[in-house]
C-alpha cells in the first residue's frame, strides 16, 4: 500500500469538510451579501486548501475545478468583481461535481471527462473576464508598489508562504494544528470494547450482594462460634482436676504448678483458634469494603471512559442541518415557495451513527413541509403571512437524550382531509369519533397519502412511515403539533447513544425484558395508582398494552403491577408489566437480517450473570394493539365451532396478493377462498358460502369492473364487495361505487385498513 493509499482517507474526510465550508458559507453569502467581507476569506482558504490537498494526492481534476473556484473568489476577496446569483449557482453545481470526483476516486474508477469539462465551462462563463481580472490583479499589485513598497513585499511573501503550504501534506497541518485523525472503524471498535467492559462490570456489580449476603453469613457464623467457644472455655480453661496427689511430682505444690488435662488443652486450643477467626473475618471485611470502592470507582471509570470515547465520535448537530441548506434553496427556487432556513442548536453533539440515520427521516419531514405545509406565496399574503416561509431545524440535548425538532410556519396539517382519506382506505368508518391525534397517527401508516397523484414531492406514501421506521431502529420517538394557519412542528427524541444505552429493566411473565430509559416518560405503581384518584384519572385516558398477552408469552397467574408510560407512533401509551427489576448502562445487539423484521423488539442484551434480555420496541405496538383489539372484539361475533367458518371470497391474479391478504385474514380466524379473476369467481360463488368479497379491478379474462356488474344484476348483489386496486384515480373510484363496491382500498394495502372492512362486511 503507497502513501498516497494511506493518506486519501484522511483527505475524504477533510475534502468533506472543505466542502461542507464552501456550501454554507456561499449560501449565507447569498442570503447576506453585505456579510462578505467576513465569509469569503474562510471560503478562499477553504478553496485554496482544497485545492493543494487534491493536487497533492494526484487528483487533478478536483484541484482544477477547486482552483477556478479559488479565482472566483480571488475576485471576490479583492474587490475586483461582485457575486452574483449566476456565480453561486455555477460554484454550488462545481461542489456537487467534486463530490462526485472523489467518489469515483473512492470506489477506483475514472471519473467521466464531461463532468470536469461541464464543471469548468460553467465556472468560465461565470467567472469575470479574464482581462478584467488580470487587469485588477495588475492594477492592485502596482498600487501597492507604487504607494507602499511594504505592503507590495508583504503580499508576495504571503502568496509565497500560500504556496509553500500548498505542497505540504494533509497530515502535517493536522500535526500543527494538534489534531490526530482516527477512523470511524477504530471508534467503533473502540466503543465495542467499552461496551464488552460495561457488561463485565455489570457482573461485578451484581455479584457485590452475592459477596456482601456471604460475608454476612460468615461474619454471623463466626460470631455464634466465638460467643460459645467464649463460654466453653471460660469454665473449662483454668479449671484444675480433681486428685489427691500430683502424680509423683513432689518439689511443687498445687499453687506453683499448673496442670490440666485433655479438656483444658482443648479449651485453649479452640479459644486460639476463634482468635485467629476473628482476626481473619475483620481482615475479610476490611477487603470486601476495599473491593467494593474499588468497583464503584470502576463504575465510575467506565461511565467517564464512555463518555470521552462517545464524545470522540460525536458531530455537532450543525453539520446534518446544513446538509439541508442546498436543498431547501432548490426547492425554494424550484416550487417558487420563498423559504427562510434557519438553524439553531448547532453545536449540540450527536453520536455519528445517528447523524448518519436522521437524514433521510429529516428529509422526508423537510420535503412533507414543502409539499404539504409552505403555502404558495398568494395563500401567504391573503392569510396575513410574510410571503417567505420559515422552516426550523432545532437540536437541544434533554438529560441522556437529544431532541431535534421541525418547525414550519405554513397552513399545518389538514386533518379533515387527513380523515376524509382514513375513510377511504378502510382504517374506520364515517360514524367513529377520532381525536386530532388519531388523526395525526394515520400520516406514519404504510401507503397513506393525502395527496392523490404521485409527483415529485409527495403522494406515494411511504415518506413518513420510513420517519416512524428508521427512528424505531435508532430507538427514537417522534411528536407532532400542528395547528390549522400556523404550523406544524415534528419532534424527534432520541439517545445520545447507541452503542451503550441506559436501560429499564423488568420483568413480564416471568420474562426478564428490558427498554431504554430514553424511551421512558413515566413508571407507575399501579396499585398506588388505584388507591390515588388524581394520579389515576391523569392515565386513565392512556391506551394500555398487556406485554405478555402482545407477545404471546407463556400465561401465568400474576397480575400486571407497574405500567411503563412509553410512546407508540407518537401517541402516549402504557405497557402492562409484572414486577420492575433496576436500571444499568449496557449494550444492545441488533439483530441479524433474520430477525430484523421483529414489530416490538430491537435487538437483544446481556445481564450482569450473562442471562440474555430482549429489548422491547414500542414504537408499532400502538397500532398492531388495535389489531388485536379489534380482533378481540370479533371474536365473539365470529361463528363458533360448530357452526360453518365464516369465508371470504378474494379475488386476485396476483399471486403475492393472494398468499399475503390469505395469511393475514386467516390468522384473525377466517377462511379465505382465493380466486384468479371475475370468472373464476363467479364460479367459486356457487359452491361456497361467502360473507364477503375483496376483487382486484385490472385481471386477465374478467376484470373488476365486470365482476361489480355480474354482482349486481345476480343472486350474489346481497354481498358486500370491496375493491382493491393499484388505481387510485377519482374516476376510478366513482365507477366502482356506482357499480355497487361498498369499499374503495389502494395498493399497498394497511393491514388493519383490510381486517376493519373484513371486519365491517361480517356484521352488515
Amino acid at each position: 500500500m503507497s502513501i498516497y493509499d494511506n493518506v486519501f482517507g484522511f483527505f475524504v474526510e477533510e475534502a468533506g469538510e472543505h466542502l461542507r465550508v464552501l456550501e454554507g458559507g456561499l449560501l449565507q453569502l447569498e442570503k447576506d451579501p453585505s456579510a462578505a467581507a467576513e465569509l469569503i476569506e474562510p471560503l478562499f482558504r477553504a478553496a485554496h486548501t482544497l485545492k493543494g490537498s487534491a493536487n497533492l494526492m494526484t487528483i487533478t481534476d478536483v484541484g482544477a475545478v477547486a482552483h477556478r473556484i479559488e479565482d472566483l473568489l480571488e475576485d471576490l476577496r479583492t474587490g475586483v468583481g461582485t457575486l452574483r446569483p449566476a456565480q453561486v449557482d455555477a460554484m454550488l453545481f462545481a461542489l456537487d461535481q467534486m463530490r462526485e470526483l472523489i467518489e469515483f476516486r473512492k470506489q477506483g474508477e475514472v471519473a467521466p471527462e464531461r463532468l470536469v469539462t461541464e464543471t469548468l465551462r460553467r465556472l468560465a462563463e461565470a467567472e469575470t473576464p479574464s482581462a478584467e481580472a488580470e487587469a485588477g490583479d495588475a492594477d492592485v499589485v502596482a498600487t501597492a508598489e507604487a504607494d507602499e513598497p511594504e505592503t507590495a513585499t508583504a503580499l508576495m511573501r504571503n502568496r509565497a508562504e500560500e504556496a509553500a503550504r500548498e505542497r505540504r501534506s494533509p497530515g502535517r497541518r493536522l500535526e500543527e494544528a494538534g489534531v490526530v485523525r482516527v477512523g470511524m472503524e477504530k471508534i467503533e471498535s473502540l466503543m465495542g470494547l467499552v461496551g464488552e467492559f460495561t457488561v463485565t462490570k455489570n457482573h461485578l456489580l451484581s455479584r457485590l450482594p452475592v459477596m456482601e449476603q456471604m460475608r454476612s453469613e460468615v461474619d454471623f457464623a463466626g460470631k455464634r462460634l466465638l460467643k460459645e467457644v467464649s463460654g466453653f472455655a471460660e469454665r473449662y480453661d483454668y479449671s484444675l482436676p480433681v486428685q489427691s496427689a500430683l502424680s509423683g511430682d513432689e518439689s511443687f505444690n498445687e499453687l506453683e504448678f499448673d496442670r490440666y488435662d485433655e479438656l483444658n488443652l482443648f479449651s485453649r486450643k479452640l479459644r486460639e483458634i476463634t482468635n485467629d477467626i476473628d482476626a481473619a473475618l475483620k481482615e475479610m471485611a476490611g477487603f470486601y469494603k476495599g473491593f467494593s470502592r474499588d468497583v464503584q470507582t470502576l463504575d465510575r471509570m467506565t461511565d467517564e471512559m464512555k463518555e470521552q470515547i462517545s464524545a470522540a465520535r460525536t458531530v455537532p448537530a450543525g453539520q446534518l442541518f446544513q446538509r439541508f441548506s442546498r436543498m431547501v434553496r432548490d426547492m425554494s427556487q424550484d416550487l417558487g415557495k420563498p423559504v427562510e432556513f434557519l438553524i439553531a442548536g448547532g453545536e449540540t453533539p450527536i453520536d455519528r451513527v445517528i447523524y448518519d440515520g436522521l437524514y433521510d427521516p429529516l428529509l422526508h419531514i423537510v420535503r412533507n413541509a414543502f409539499a404539504h405545509g409552505i403555502e404558495p406565496i398568494d395563500e401567504r399574503l391573503a392569510a396575513d403571512k410574510p410571503a417567505t416561509a420559515k422552516i426550523l431545524l432545532k437540536a437541544e440535548r434533554r438529560g441522556n437524550t437529544v431532541e431535534i425538532t421541525v418547525q414550519d410556519d405554513g397552513r399545518g396539517i389538514d386533518l379533515q382531509r387527513v380523515r376524509a382519506r382514513g375513510i377511504e382506505k378502510g382504517f374506520f368508518a364515517a360514524s367513529d369519533p377520532t381525536s386530532d391525534q388519531e388523526l395525526i397517527q394515520l400520516i406514519f401508516r404504510p401507503g397513506f397519502s393525502t395527496t392523490l397523484a404521485a409527483d415529485s414531492q409527495s403522494g406515494r406514501g411511504v415518506g413518513m412511515n420510513v420517519v416512524m421506521d428508521r427512528l424505531a431502529g435508532l430507538n427514537g420517538t417522534i411528536d407532532v403539533d400542528t395547528e390549522s394557519g400556523q404550523g406544524t412542528s415534528f419532534r424527534l427524541r432520541l439517545p445520545l447513544s447507541l452503542v451503550i444505552v441506559n436501560i429499564i429493566q423488568f420483568s413480564c411473565a416471568g420474562q426478564q425484558l428490558v427498554i431504554p430509559s430514553a424511551l421512558v416518560e413515566e413508571i407507575v405503581d399501579l396499585e398506588y395508582a388505584q388507591r390515588t384518584s388524581a394520579v389515576y384519572e391523569s392515565h386513565k385516558s392512556l391506551q394500555r398494552i398487556d406485554l405478555a398477552e402482545l407477545l404471546k408469552l407463556t400465561a401465568t397467574q400474576s397480575t400486571p403491577a407497574y405500567g411503563i408510560v412509553t410512546q407508540s407512533e407518537g401517541t402516549p401509551v402504557m405497557l402492562l408489566v409484572d414486577a420492575m427489576l433496576g436500571q444499568e448502562d449496557t449494550v444492545i445487539k441488533p439483530f441479524g437480517a433474520f430477525l430484523q423484521e421483529l414489530p416490538y423488539i430491537s435487538g437483544s442484551s446481556l445481564a450482569g450473570d450473562g442471562t440474555m434480555r430482549l429489548v422491547i420496541n414500542p414504537a408499532r405496538m400502538k397500532r398492531h394493539k388495535s389489531v388485536a383489539v379489534t380482533e378481540a372484539a370479533v371474536a365473539s361475533s365470529l361463528p363458533s365451532a360448530n357452526t360453518p367458518v365464516a369465508k371470504v371470497l378474494l379475488v386476485d391474479d396476483s399471486l403475492s396478493v393472494r398468499k399475503f391478504a390469505s395469511l393475514l385474514l386467516s390468522g384473525r380466524g377466517y377462511e379465505v377462498v382465493t380466486a384468479i379473476n371475475g370468472d373464476d369467481a363467479l364460479a367459486k360463488l356457487q359452491t361456497e358460502a361467502i360473507f364477503s368479497i375483496i376483487t382486484d379491478l385490472e385481471m386477465p379474462g374478467m376484470h373488476g369492473y365486470e365482476l361489480l356488474r355480474e354482482l349486481k344484476n345476480s343472486d350474489y348483489r346481497h354481498i358486500p364487495v370491496a375493491v382493491l386496486t393499484s388505481r387510485a384515480g377519482e374516476q376510478h373510484r366513482r365507477e366502482a361505487f356506482a357499480l355497487g363496491a361498498t369499499d374503495y382500498l389502494v395498493k399497498p394495502f394497511d393491514e388493519d385498513g383490510l381486517l376493519a372492512v373484513v371486519n365491517r362486511h361480517r356484521q352488515l
